[in-house]
């Protein structure tokens, strides 16, 4: 369990991109606001959406956006097996990263390329593998492997048909019981603030433990969505995408066209989520992608930007708001033109390929409304 050090808190972004789409069901001239995060968010809603719709992408952590930002260059500068391999989805060595980076750093801000450079392990295994967490989960998947059978037991579940296959093979195939415990050490509270994630992300943990949680919604992970597909799944046991057709779609062909010509909808702005809507003019956004900043914020100050959103929405307005300890939702103090969808949201966490959040949908009816819901 090698330990590495790590240049921001997220190498790959936790959110499945997918049910934003779903959620938001971006229409021609949305303007949609969002966390940058590790910018699979993004970068996903831009491929996945109408060339009129602009995305910008907010994040206070300014060794995030440069991530996010390397990753849109990648895929527009480089083709899209070398923009994968280069960013660590799949396996490549330091020589080839660092020749691929010079093919891009002209097309970076001289800010970003130096921190880059002043970075160069980050192009030992790629990128996205120097996040916090990503550090912190790879110190325990060997242990996770073993537990669970090994290697070729595990590869086994990628080679089942079918959604109901997979859930055959993972009950009856793959040791899940063993891994209670070391899910339990994971995610202590005292050894997970450490390595894991920021204090901050913690403020809503409590005495609830979260290990269990994440235990109890393992199967989910690896049998609700077809597991060759599943990108995540298979970064996360193994450290690295084993299909080239479960990359993001922004690594793909299609995906990588659509960021060559339309790049300039998409900006990463540093700055608050709070702040931008307080300082856009009324009606700029109409789509809300707030991650799971809720876990991050007191109630106070998540109610705060919800109702910052309820003011300020334009029309036709919609959001999606992710949770793991928190929704933050307080709804004796929710604006009364805020309705949430909580059988949509299960209906969304069903079918998300990292099923460890909770969703919570809404729309914002205002006056304005060109169309009836």
């Amino acid at each position: 369990m090698l330990k590495r050090t790590y240049l921001y808190d997220f190498g790959v972004s936790q959110d499945d991109p997918r049910s934003e789409v779903r959620a938001l069901k971006p229409v021609l001239g949305d303007r949609i606001l969002c966390i940058a995060s590790a910018g699979e968010v993004p970068l996903e809603l831009l491929v996945n959406s109408h060339e009129s719709i602009t995305i910008d992408a907010v994040d206070i952590a300014e060794s995030q956006l440069f991530l996010s930002n390397l990753k849109l260059k990648a895929s527009v500068s480089l083709q899209t097996e070398d923009a994968a391999r280069f960013l660590g989805y799949l396996p490549s060595d330091r020589s080839n990263r660092m020749a691929w980076f010079e093919q891009i750093m002209d097309t970076l801000p001289d800010q970003e390329m130096s921190f880059w450079l002043d970075n160069p392990q980050a192009f030992e295994h790629g990128p996205i593998h120097l996040g916090r967490y990503e550090t912190y989960i790879a110190r325990f998947a060997p242990l996770g492997r073993w537990l669970l059978g090994g290697y070729r037991k595990i590869l086994g579940l990628f080679e089942t048909k079918g959604i109901e296959a997979q859930k055959e093979y993972f009950d009856h195939e793959l040791r899940t019981g063993l891994l209670k415990n070391l899910f339990k050490l994971m995610f202590h509270r005292r050894l997970y603030r450490r390595g894991g994630i920021p204090e901050q992300g913690l403020i809503h943990m409590g005495q609830q433990n979260i290990g269990l949680r994440f235990y109890a919604k393992f199967r989910d992970f690896c049998t609700n969505t077809s597991v060759r597909e599943n990108w995540m799944l298979q970064f996360v046991l193994f450290n690295r995408v084993l299909f080239e057709e479960a990359l993001p779609s922004y690594l793909r062909p299609a995906g990588r066209e659509r960021l060559q010509t339309e790049q300039e909808r998409l900006q990463f702005i540093k700055v608050p989520y709070t702040d931008i809507l307080e300082t856009a003019d009324r009606g700029h956004y109409n789509k809300f992608a707030l991650s799971n900043v809720s876990d991050w914020l007191t109630e106070d100050d998540f109610m705060a930007l919800m109702d910052i959103i309820s003011q300020r929405a334009g029309d036709n307005a919609r959001g999606l708001t992710r949770y793991i300890h928190s929704s933050g939702i307080v709804p004796s103090r929710l604006p009364d033109n805020i309705q949430l969808d909580y059988a949509w949201g299960k209906q969304l966490q069903d079918e998300d390929r990292f099923p460890f959040y909770s969703l919570i949908p809404f729309k914002v009816k205002n006056d304005g409304d060109r169309t009836a819901e």
